[in-house]
C-alpha cells in the first residue's frame, strides 16, 4: 500500500522570455515537431558514467508546433485513491514580444535525486532550473523500476506527455510498466510508491 507524508509543494516560479535573444546558442531539439529522447553522443555517455548519473537522468528533445506558446511540467505521486497529486513543476511561456515564427524548441534534462527529489532543466533560449522537495518515506525500499520516454512522440495541444515514471516497492517484487500506464492508474495498485514527469505544451501565452 503506498504511504505518503509531509510533501512540500514545491514554489513554482512562472518565467516568461522572449524566443529572440540575442548571442544564445540554441540547443540541439527534435528534427521534426514533437519530443524524442535526447540522442546522446559517446562523449555525453561517458561523461553521464563518469558522474555515475547515466540511470538517474533522462533527457529529452522537443520541437514544438508554431501553436504552442508555452511548455508546462509537472512532477506527480500517485495517491492512495489512485489520483496524481501534483507536487511540483514549472512552467515557460514564448512572451507577448515573441515573433510570428518563434516556437519553443530544445531540451527538457531531469536528475532523479536520493530523498526522491527531481530536478529539472528547460533549455530553450535560456536555462530555467526547477527542483522538488524531498519525499518522506517510512518503509525501506526494496526494488524500483524507471521508466523514461523511449520513442518519439507527437505533440498535441494542452495534452500531457508523460516522459518518465519512478516505480518504488517495500518488497523484492516489482511488475513492469509501460510509459502509457500513466493514463491508467490503477495499474499501479500494489506499489509503494509512484512518481511520474509530464510536459504539456499549452496555447497559453500569459
Amino acid at each position: 500500500m503506498r504511504k505518503f507524508f509531509t510533501i512540500l509543494l514545491v514554489i513554482v516560479t512562472t518565467i516568461m522570455f522572449s524566443a529572440c535573444s540575442d548571442n544564445i546558442e540554441m540547443p540541439k531539439s527534435s528534427s521534426k515537431e514533437g519530443v524524442a529522447p535526447y540522442a546522446l553522443t559517446a562523449s555525453d555517455t561517458y561523461l553521464l558514467k563518469s558522474l555515475g548519473l547515466e540511470k538517474d537522468t533522462n533527457i529529452v528533445s522537443f520541437k514544438a508546433p508554431k501553436t504552442a506558446k508555452s511548455l508546462k511540467v509537472n512532477v506527480y505521486t500517485l495517491q492512495d485513491d489512485d489520483t496524481w497529486s501534483v507536487i511540483g513543476g514549472g512552467q515557460i511561456f514564448l512572451g507577448s514580444d515573441a515573433n510570428a515564427n518563434d516556437s519553443l524548441e530544445g531540451t527538457f534534462a531531469m536528475i532523479l535525486k536520493d530523498d526522491y527529489a527531481v530536478d529539472f532543466n528547460i533549455n530553450t533560449t535560456a536555462t530555467i532550473s526547477y527542483k522538488t522537495d524531498i519525499l518522506d518515506v517510512d518503509d525501506e525500499i526494496l526494488a524500483s523500476s524507471k521508466v523514461y520516454l523511449t520513442e518519439f512522440q507527437k505533440i498535441e495541444i494542452n495534452k500531457e506527455i508523460p516522459v518518465a515514471m519512478m516505480i518504488y516497492n517495500d518488497s523484492s517484487s516489482i511488475k513492469s510498466f509501460a510509459m502509457e500506464d500513466f493514463f491508467s492508474p490503477s495499474r499501479f495498485e500494489e506499489m509503494y510508491l509512484v512518481q511520474a514527469v509530464t510536459l504539456t505544451f499549452t496555447d497559453e501565452n500569459t
